[in-house]
């Protein structure tokens, strides 16, 4: 009897490593995710290389294809946060290139906690495979 009960405890109660994970596990709060993409732009803009955004806390990681190619960014405004049809956090932005005659309009994607991952558009949608 002990090991019948032994055993339905076993079945029914999921040690904690098992635990399923919500997708809100992987949601910055909007300020994290404003700021992360701050963080990310402003390396971009002071000439820094995708691996030189440098020591933060919470990490940022990036992949912009753009910024990979070697484009110089001189501006950029955040101009707010972009609709979904994920949990994932999404801002608009303007970015100014160096001998552009005007500012291009994207969408960044951020996800993660630690680290946080910063996308533009077109990356997120080539990780992804979409």
């Amino acid at each position: 009897m002990r090991r019948i009960l032994f055993l339905s405890l076993f079945v029914f109660v999921a040690p904690p490593g098992c635990q399923r994970a919500d997708v809100k596990d992987y949601v910055p709060a909007d300020e994290v995710a404003r700021q992360a993409l701050t963080t990310a732009l402003d390396a971009w803009k002071a000439g820094k290389t995708l691996d030189q955004i440098g020591a933060t806390s919470p990490a940022v990681n990036v992949q912009d294809i753009q910024w990979r190619d070697g484009k110089k960014l001189t501006a950029y405004e955040i101009v707010g946060p972009a609709a979904s049809d994920d949990q994932n956090r999404r801002f608009t932005v303007k970015l100014t290139f160096q001998g552009a005659a005007a500012p291009v309009e994207t969408t960044y994607v951020v996800l993660g906690k630690d680290p946080i991952w910063v996308f533009s558009a077109e990356s997120y949608q080539r990780t992804s495979g979409l």
